[in-house]
């Protein structure tokens, strides 16, 4: 068989780990933009950067170790397991103080020691859990890119105004930017002519 014959493989067939891959992604099913639109309609702005940016923000290794002992359970295979709030789309309280997580990353770990004698420890395997349901699509609607969060998000901001209004409004920022760029060339040119001026001067003497 061929190379090109592996690429023609029904979908039922034997398959790479780069076909079971795809097989995967095709199987994906995705949340229409329409879906994604309401969903970003109702969400705090944490959510919306955890989803737009498509990872979520955890707690440095160092700075969570120094919070208290870095494991608090063991697995049944014997892994050692360690819980990350994301304190980016986290809940807030009404005092403004950090709430519950929407999403944890569990990380497993190997700990190998010698003669009882602690020696290294590796990470084994980390994923992201959700345990509040209101960071989750409604179930049925699919999966979120993070292409339409922004899509959905600037669609928002911008939906309902005319569009001569935004075409003026660019124009107006462009025009401040120019002016800005202008007034600080003149500066700059200020400046370097304060400066020269002393040498003209001497030079002028001498």
């Amino acid at each position: 068989m061929s190379k090109s014959d592996n690429l023609t493989l029904p979908d039922d067939g034997p398959a790479s780990i780069q076909g079971i891959a795809e097989r995967a992604r095709r199987a994906t099913i995705w949340a229409t933009d329409a879906e994604v639109a309401l969903y970003a309609q109702g969400q705090p702005d944490g959510v919306i950067a955890c989803r737009e940016n498509g990872r979520h923000v955890y707690p440095a290794t160092r700075l969570s170790l120094a919070e208290g002992p870095p494991f608090t359970e063991i697995t049944e295979d014997g892994w050692y397991v360690r819980r990350l709030p994301c304190e980016r789309c986290r809940t807030v309280n009404d005092d403004g103080t950090p709430g519950l997580p929407r999403v944890v990353r569990v990380e497993e770990w190997e700990i190998k020691h010698r003669r009882g004698v602690i020696v290294s420890a590796q990470i084994v395997r980390a994923r992201p859990i959700p345990v509040r349901a209101d960071y989750l699509n409604p179930p049925g609607q699919g999966r979120i890119k993070p292409t339409q969060v922004r899509n959905a998000t600037v669609t928002a901001a911008v939906s309902g105004m005319r569009i001569k209004d935004l075409r003026d409004q660019v124009k107006e920022i462009t025009r401040e930017r120019e002016r800005e760029a202008a007034a600080a060339y003149e500066r700059a040119q200020a400046a370097a002519e304060r400066e020269a001026n002393p040498l003209r001067i001497v030079g002028e003497t001498a």
